[in-house]
């Protein structure tokens, strides 16, 4: 009974959250998962005249992914399947707006480019994503690690939060040079002081528990998610995207093969071709 009242109570706070979005034509950056679709769905029901943005490199799966969640939601989706080299120039332009830090970063901060540019296409002056449930609702594999510490795990869910919302200070400023608001509902201060409050216990079972966040994926259900979507696994958005297999396959084509890399002083291809495109890249 506790378990069904504490769904029920963040299933209202994640609609008391979005009635926050003033806009009604938004889009929604959607990759077909849990996070994305809890969403999408929460925004429909809101009354939101909702467009899906999926955008894809190297391979056609999540615009497929996609493509089947949003039929199924009865949304419109708009996709784009992202070339090699129009990804070079992507990245040089954000690497002129954001501040690089770590890889990771490079290619979501890339990822939103592409949703912006297409959501620009479409005269959408906000975006809304999804960013902070798998920091909040251990989603990421780091919280197996510490399963059974709840101070730890505290901590770590801290951190997370902290590099989520200086990264989304960074993809604000890609947002920015297309004029759209980019909106992450559930990193507001309260939201989040909410969700800190939830059970560990109601978001992983145990250290070798591979699906997590199941109170975010019963909400989902219980909502008119579809279960494909609810229950489909945790994959970073570097890798579903395929940016991160783009950018290694970048780094071969420009002749930065590991032995090299290494004889450079770099831990990997990709690493040395992004320094190497850093440094000679007129816009630094």
């Amino acid at each position: 009974m506790k378990y069904v009242r504490m769904t029920k109570q963040l299933e209202n706070k994640i609609r008391e959250t979005m009635k926050r979005v003033r806009p009604r034509n938004i889009g929604v950056a959607f990759s077909g998962g849990v996070d994305s679709s809890l969403l999408a769905k929460v925004c429909k029901d809101a009354g939101k005249n909702v467009t899906l943005l999926t955008v894809s490199f190297s391979n056609k799966k999540d615009i497929e992914v996609s493509s089947e969640v949003s039929k199924a939601l009865g949304l419109d989706l708009s996709h784009e399947l992202i070339s090699l080299d129009e990804l070079e120039n992507g990245l040089k332009t954000v690497l002129a707006l954001i501040e690089f830090d770590r890889t990771v970063r490079l290619e979501n901060s890339t990822c939103f480019y592409y949703v912006f540019k297409l959501a620009s296409r479409h005269g959408l002056s906000t975006v809304l994503s999804a960013n902070g449930i798998d920091e909040l609702f251990c989603g990421y594999y780091a919280y197996t690690r510490h399963f059974g510490d709840e101070t730890a795990m505290s901590n770590l869910m801290k951190t997370l939060i902290a590099t989520a919302r200086k990264d989304k200070h960074e993809i604000d400023k890609i947002s920015a040079s297309f004029g759209i608001r980019h909106v992450c509902p559930f990193l507001s201060k309260s939201f989040v002081d909410s969700a800190a409050e939830i059970p560990f216990k109601l978001k992983i079972k145990s250290e070798d528990d591979r699906l997590r966040k199941h109170i975010v994926r019963e909400v989902a259900l219980e909502i008119g998610v579809p279960k494909s979507a609810a229950f489909r696994a945790k994959k970073a958005l570097q890798y579903s995207s395929g940016i991160h297999k783009a950018i290694a396959q970048l780094a071969r084509k420009k002749g930065f093969t590991r032995q090299r890399s290494r004889a450079l002083g770099f831990h990997s291809a990709m690493e040395a071709y992004i320094e190497n495109f850093r440094k000679d890249s007129p816009a630094d």
